[in-house]
């Protein structure tokens, strides 16, 4: 790399090519087992809160991968302070899994989603009243400017 890019926030994530026909020629929508579900992304939302809630200034970023076959959400202090850490699903031979990795460490399989988002808001321990801390217009920010990849592009 060149002078000035010897240390960055990305987390290098194992990626295969998938082969699968273009999702832009079928009609209507189509949600792949590596694409976040309702839930999930409910969960995500009250993560990314409670989050922001613990270190004020935390920011969050997302991107679909058609052509690899996940779906990740990071977050991260523009002050390089916590959190730095990145919350994926990957689908590899046809079932999806969950991967979890901070700024420092390696990507590691975890069995559910949970096991991130539910232990960070325990130990966070935000108030009981979630209208105190839950931002879900900051979601909606952070997945309304997610980035989609599909087979037509080069990342």
């Amino acid at each position: 790399m060149g002078k000035g890019f010897d240390r960055t926030n990305v987390v290098s994530f194992p990626l295969r090519m998938r082969h699968r026909p273009s999702r832009l020629r079928r009609s209507g929508p189509v949600r792949c087992g590596y694409e976040f579900t309702e839930n999930e992304l409910a969960a995500l939302c009250r993560w990314f809160s409670a989050m922001k809630y613990a270190f004020p200034g935390t920011e969050g970023v997302m991107v679909v991968s058609h052509l690899h076959g996940y779906s990740a959400v990071g977050l991260y202090h523009p002050a390089r302070g916590a959190p730095n850490c990145l919350v994926a699903k990957h689908e590899i031979g046809g079932s999806a899994r969950f991967f979890w990795s901070t700024e420092v460490d390696p990507p590691r399989p975890i069995d559910d989603l949970c096991e991130i988002t539910d232990a960070h808001i325990r130990a966070i321990e935000p108030p009981g009243n979630e209208e105190g801390w839950l931002d879900p217009t900051g979601w909606m920010g952070v997945y309304a400017s997610r980035t989609i990849a599909t087979e037509m592009q080069v990342i």
